[in-house]
């Protein structure tokens, strides 16, 4: 596992928190209110894409340790979530496309991610929820290959402003088993894109609903094999788990920095109120969650580029670490700093956008459902590797 940065990475960190310091202040303290083209903009041109597509179809051929710290110097500087969660959801469309893609998907779509098209990944259902397996988007064969797509997504990144998607579906009659993915433009006939929600925060990040009404569909749309898209599908997620811990980290640190600076300028009965214990506490907290945060990421990172088996377990702790770390240390950011704090501004900008990360990627009951699958599927391993069934003695002939 990576322990330092490169010189060559930490060459990429700095440039890519060189963008992030561009975003203007006056949108980051009072919440973007669109997708923040220039800046997705500058991230292309800078080649952040290009670290992680194949030679082969134009990327050029880094890892994702490089990336990571393009991401890590980004969430540093950038100070809202929206464009982050915008990155993330497209990482995990070139990994996809990489690890399960056809030559010609290969060629196709990671080119038009080369060339800043947005992505989109629609898994949640209006009814079910993120259970994957109940989802009632349903994929039902024809003839000569073909198939029908039929049902509804909804709370999609980049849903209004996507040009293709991958969706998560199931084959017809299978129960909850069968889950496929399927790619489709946005143009799709049968396709009909929602108005953009209406959220709390992160306005910068588009969501909406989707629904697809007989779309007709071939073998070509089909991301892996129908029916096996359960398991590609957690390894496609839990990238984007780990990223979301990392950059939830990274986020509150100029925060923390900040109000630092302001506990030491503070007074309250003639001294600053960096001595009170009680704000050291609030302060020590937050920087116990971001650097427990940011080394299960690490962690998580090697994992799952090395195969490890329990990756998927360590990728949605690192969501739930950093998940609870920006979140709590948003309202304590926000009680430290008094009526300043609650007045519309920086604080209660982060706040808002914060609260995301609470559903982002799944929900905490979903994660510690996850960890404790892995665990009891672990402890199963384990118990059985320590009590290897008695070999059978070899009669004589």
């Amino acid at each position: 596992m990576q322990l330092n940065w490169t010189a060559e990475q930490q060459q990429t960190r700095t440039a890519f928190a060189a963008i992030g310091k561009m975003a203007d202040p006056d949108e980051l303290h009072l919440g973007r209110r669109a997708f923040d083209q220039r800046t997705w903009d500058r991230l292309t041109a800078a080649g952040l894409w290009r670290m992680i597509v194949p030679r082969d179809f134009g990327g050029d051929g880094r890892d994702w340790w490089g990336f990571t710290a393009a991401l890590e110097g980004l969430s540093a500087t950038l100070r809202t979530p929206g464009m982050l969660l915008s990155v993330i959801a497209q990482a995990g469309m070139v990994r996809a496309l990489d690890l399960y893609g056809s030559d010609s998907q290969k060629r196709e779509y990671l080119g038009r991610i080369l060339n800043g098209e947005l992505s989109a990944t629609a898994i949640a259902d209006p009814d079910t929820g993120t259970d994957v397996r109940a989802t009632s988007s349903l994929l039902t064969p024809g003839p000569n290959e073909t198939f029908r797509l039929s049902g509804a997504k909804y709370n999609i990144a980049h849903a209004p402003v996507a040009s293709f998607i991958l969706v998560v579906c199931k084959l017809s009659d299978h129960g909850r088993e069968g889950i496929s993915l399927v790619l489709l433009d946005a143009d799709s006939p049968g396709l009909t894109i929602g108005a953009q929600d209406r959220k709390l925060g992160n306005l910068d990040l588009p969501t909406g609903q989707m629904r697809f009404d007989d779309v007709p569909l071939h073998y070509g749309h089909l991301l892996g094999e129908p029916g096996a898209g359960l398991r590609n599908l957690v390894n496609i997620v839990s990238m984007g788990r780990l990223y979301y811990g990392l950059a939830a980290a990274w986020l509150i640190e100029p925060m923390l920095s900040e109000a630092f600076d302001f506990s030491k300028k503070r007074t309250t009965f003639d001294v600053p109120i960096i001595e009170h214990q009680y704000i050291q506490k609030k302060l020590t907290d937050i920087r116990i969650g971001t650097e427990s945060a940011k080394w299960v990421s690490y962690g998580a990172l090697h994992q799952l580029l090395s195969g490890a088996p329990e990756a998927a377990m360590t990728c949605s702790i690192s969501k739930l670490v950093g998940a609870e770390t920006i979140v709590e240390g948003a309202m304590e950011l926000m009680k430290l700093y008094g009526s300043k704090g609650y007045h519309e501004g920086q604080i209660t900008t982060f706040l808002r956008d914060a609260l995301a990360f609470c559903s982002v990627g799944g929900t905490e009951e979903m994660h510690r459902r996850n960890i404790f699958g892995q665990m009891a599927r672990l402890h199963a391993k384990s118990k059985k590797a320590a009590n290897p069934a008695t070999p059978k003695t070899l009669e004589p002939a």
